[in-house]
């Protein structure tokens, strides 16, 4: 009988060989494509839930069908509840903090200096143009309209106020 350790090795072994994808001979494996090489597309129960951009001309069938409604950005920006170029300026917000979250240090792991370990040491200041250019954004904008950045852009809910986000998004564009 394995023990303990040994049943927690396999299951995490299974579960990384799971989801990463083989390469047969050296070719990568195309994404989401059957085995014609046919892209395969979303059911008809999952084209209901929305708005879906088809792929047009020559070679079509090799391309995949592409929700533009995936998120909260993008359903706002399809039914009309913000412009073109708000939906523009929440997609760079939403890269920046990315890349923002990312310079911070893992907290959950973090140990005092004291502990005499590695985790949570971090010898630099970060990227400091990417610090820079987050704290501008967030200098741009109030701080409900901050609040509610991060309310739609970042956890994805719908907005308690549209009219706050959409200044928020006229500011970020015009930071």
């Amino acid at each position: 009988m394995a023990s303990k350790a040994e049943l927690r090795r396999r299951k995490k072994t299974a579960r990384t060989v799971t989801q990463t994808a083989p390469e047969v001979s050296g070719v990568p494996k195309q994404a989401n494509a059957t085995p014609q090489g046919r892209t395969a597309r979303p059911t008809a129960e999952r084209m209901e839930h929305g708005y879906w951009a088809m792929p047009a001309g020559p070679g079509k069938e090799f391309q995949p069908a592409v929700d533009l409604a995936a998120d909260m950005v993008g359903w706002l920006h399809v039914t009309k509840q913000i412009t073109t170029s708000q939906e523009q300026s929440a997609r760079a917000w939403q890269e920046l903090r990315e890349r923002y979250i990312a310079e911070l240090p893992e907290v959950q792991s973090y140990k005092s200096c004291l502990a005499g370990s590695v985790p949570g040491y971090d010898d630099g200041d970060g990227n400091p143009a990417v610090i820079a250019a987050y704290r501008r954004l967030e200098r741009a904008m109030t701080l409900p309209q901050r609040r509610e950045m991060l309310h739609v852009c970042d956890s994805g809910y719908k907005p308690t106020n549209i009219d706050t986000l959409r200044g928020a998004l006229d500011a970020i564009g015009g930071a």
